[in-house]
Parts: structure tokens; sequence; C-alpha cells
């Protein structure tokens, strides 16, 4: 699911970026009121950027499907100690003896001759029988082990869990900033084709009163025709947009959101802070708690086997009542019960497996030094994504900069032209060529703010702040 999300959200960003050109304030407290108002007005519900990640850690298919196995991890838990308990267990039988089984016994027992054998019944037609079985561990190692690998195994779990929560609250900033930078491109482009109606309007009464020519008039509607085909593409983005925060969130797809935050919320923070910890803080970065606790059950699965060399010791104890007769109701009171019980210690212990458990254990130590392997390899993989999402956050910042600056620059060329051309100074083709470079540096300023954000985001994912 992981894997689809973030296809998702890379093919919303390429849609946005591609077709890309250029009130009250409502606190929801938590995710339960959330829920409340939801179900008591139909009216779109407000969300800040931390309100949309509490919301998805509550919702979220992802996190959700993580929850499931902490829990069953916990249950496992109790399992393991269960077989620590006394083991009882009860057990009855009725049968019917179609033939009973005859045994040949030594005729001079019954006044016969010696040397022959007379055939003799053992038993009755009708037996019953009920038994009451309680066995009690005294030792085991594999139980021991086992306590503590199921306590393990729910420590991986939650760290699992808390893996799938940083990628949900990951996952939903991206598609928070999607929508966000989609409406500002959407605003842009709205703008200039409102400019540039205006303009064609005027250009084909000048033309209609002789003061311009017909190329004019068709190259202002060529641009305008650009434009709002532009702007169709951006509107589109904008609803792709919301639907894939949405989808993240677990939120209703059929039903509206708003977003409470915008673009400035997020991009001056960035750009006043000059500079960024790059302290890593490994030791409580969810890769390396997984890969330590894989470690950690590793060492338990080397015990298990190495306890296979221990005695088991155990305590059972019988109790039991049998009786048989030539009546098919053998439960009548007359018919007698004989009682049997007994009580002792068993103990078992492995002398020679052919060498099959130094095998296992030989294995299982290559396994660990595996692990201990890729926990190396864990933690130089987070110093080198820190510093790339470092170096990518810096370079970021520098290229929404230019960008920005970019845009200011080109938009006054195109302000400029446009004023030259009304007033029959400038071409309509340079004005085209002018309105086309504006509307490209804001698609280069819309990348670099979108690029921007997810290198913030990816650079607190690897500080492990997320």
């Amino acid at each position: 699911m992981k894997v689809q999300m973030k296809n998702l959200l890379q093919i919303a960003s390429v849609v946005l970026l591609v077709f890309s050109s250029v009130g009250v304030k409502a606190q929801i407290k938590d995710t339960e009121e959330i829920s409340s108002k939801e179900a008591r007005t139909d009216s779109p519900i407000k969300f800040s950027l931390e309100e949309a990640q509490k919301y998805a850690l509550e919702n979220s298919f992802m996190v959700k499907g993580s929850d499931y196995d902490l829990k069953v991890a916990k249950r496992k838990v109790w399992e393991a100690i269960s077989t620590g308990l006394p083991q009882v267990k009860a057990s009855a039988n009725y049968s019917k003896n179609l033939d009973i089984a005859v045994s040949l016994l030594p005729a001079e027992f019954f006044g016969g001759n010696a040397g022959e054998y007379t055939p003799v019944k053992f038993g009755q037609t009708y037996t019953s029988a009920a038994t009451v079985n309680v066995d009690q561990k005294i030792f085991d190692g594999s139980y021991i082990v086992g306590l503590g690998a199921a306590k393990v195994f729910v420590q991986l779990s939650q760290n699992t869990k808390t893996k799938s929560e940083i990628d949900v609250k990951d996952l939903v900033a991206q598609a928070y900033y999607n929508v966000l930078v989609a409406r500002e491109n959407y605003k842009t482009i709205e703008e200039n084709v409102a400019i540039t109606k205006k303009t064609h309007f005027e250009t084909k009464a000048y033309y209609e009163n002789g003061f311009r020519e017909e190329l004019d008039v068709d190259q202002v509607m060529l641009m305008l025709k650009r434009s709002e085909n532009q702007l169709s593409d951006a509107k589109r983005a904008i609803s792709n947009a919301l639907i894939m925060l949405k989808f993240t969130m677990g939120y209703d797809i059929e039903k509206d959101i708003e977003l409470n935050n915008n673009l400035e919320t997020f991009i001056n923070p960035l750009l006043i802070s000059k500079t960024e910890s790059k302290e890593l803080d490994l030791e409580n970065h969810i890769d390396y708690k997984i890969v330590d606790t894989q470690l950690k059950a590793q060492k338990l699965i080397i015990k298990n086997e190495q306890a296979g060399y221990l005695p088991n010791l155990s305590a059972f104890y019988s109790y039991g009542k049998n009786t048989s007769a030539d009546a098919w109701n053998v439960y009548k009171s007359n018919v007698p019960w004989f009682k049997s019980s007994m009580v002792g210690l068993k103990i078992s212990m492995p002398i020679f497996t052919g060498f099959n458990r130094r095998s296992k254990i030989k294995q299982e130590k290559i396994n660990y030094k595996k692990i201990e392997d890729l926990k190396y390899n864990t933690e130089q993989s987070l110093k080198k994504d820190l510093s790339l999402s470092y170096n990518s956050l810096v370079n970021a910042k520098d290229t929404y900069e230019n960008d920005l600056k970019g845009l200011e620059i080109a938009k006054r060329i195109y302000e400029r032209t446009l004023v030259k051309f009304n007033e029959g100074v400038s071409t309509s083709t340079e004005l085209s060529n002018n309105e086309q470079q504006y509307l490209n540096s804001h698609s280069a300023y819309i990348n670099a703010t979108l690029n921007l954000l997810n290198s913030k985001i990816a650079f607190d994912k690897a500080l492990g702040k997320l």
C-alpha cells in the first residue's frame, strides 16, 4: 500500500507540474470532535496540516493495518504465557464391543485336560470411561526464551506501526502541499486569462476601428485559448490533488474538505531560517530502532535453539473412572465405577540429534551477523540520507529564491510589453512570446515551491523528526 500511495502522489505531482504554466478559522480539537462534527453537518471540514495528519493517524488504511498487527502481537504474548500455565484436559468415551476379544487359557485351569486350551472372553458388551489430565511445566528453556521473544515481537510491531505513522504523515504533507501549490497555480493562470480576455476585447475593438491588424486579433485569441486550456488543466490538478489528500487521510472521497493553511505558512519559516540542525539522534530514529529490534529477535532465536539442549521437566496428574456392563445403559445407579489416579514427574533430555540442532544454531548465528551488518549499513544509510536531504534542501531554497526573482522579472517584462502593445508600440508576436516567458517562469516557480516543501519533509524524515 505504501508504494501505491507514493506512486499516486508522484502522478498527481506530475499532472500538476506538467499542466502548470506558470475566513473563519475553525480549530478542531481532536479526531473524535472532527468525527462528531462530520456527523452533524454536511458542510466542509477545515483542516490545518497538523490536523490532517492527526486525522490520518486515526483513519488511514495503512495505519489501521499496522495497528491490527500490533493488537495481534499483544495477543501472542498471552499465547506464549498460556503455554506455561496448567494444561487441563478431560475426555470421556462410551463404546459397544461388537465382538469381545477372546483369549485362550489352559483348560486345566477349569478342570480340563492338560495341553488343551479353553477360549475365554474378557470384558463386557458396553464400556465407558472418563478421565481428567493435568500437566504443568516446571522447567522448559524454550518457554522462557519464548516469553522474551513474544515481548520483542510486540516491540517490533510497535516500531512498524510508528514507521507507518511517519510514512502517512509524510504522504499527507506531500498531498496537502500539492493542493496548495495547485491552487496557487490556478490563481495566477486565472488572473492571466482575465488580462488576456481584456486585451483581446480591446484589440478586436481597435481592429474594427482600423487601428489594429487582423493578425494581432488572431495572435491574442491564440494566447487566450492557450491560457484557457492551461486554466482547465490547473482546475483538474486541484481536483486530483484533493482526491489524493482525502484518500491519504482516510477521509471520505465524496465529501468536501477545506484547508486552513496557505503556502506562506510553510514557505516563510524556511526562508527565514538560514541554517538547519544536522544532528542525527540515531538511537531514536525509527529505521535504526527497527533493525536494532530485529537484532534482539535474532539473538532470542539463537537462544531458543540452544535451549533445545536443556532438559524439560513437567508434573502431571491423572484421575479417571471406568465401568462396563452387558446392558447398554451403563449409567444406572447399580453399575459400579472403578477409580484410577496417578501423579508424577516427567523429564526428557535430548542425547543425540545427529548434529541437527548444532547446524541450526550455526545458521542462526550467521543470520545474526547478517543483521549486524544490516544495522551498520542502516546507520551509514541514515547518515547518507541526512546529508543528501540537507544538500537538497539548501539547493531547493536557492532554486526557489532564484525562480521567485525570475518570475518577478518575467512578470515585469510581460506587463511592460502589454502596456506597449496597448499603446501600439509592441507587436502581438512579442507580446505572445513574453507572455509565454512569464508563464514558463511561473511554472518553474511552482515546481521550485513544491520541491522546497517536499525537500523540507524529506529532511525532517531523514532527521527522524517527522
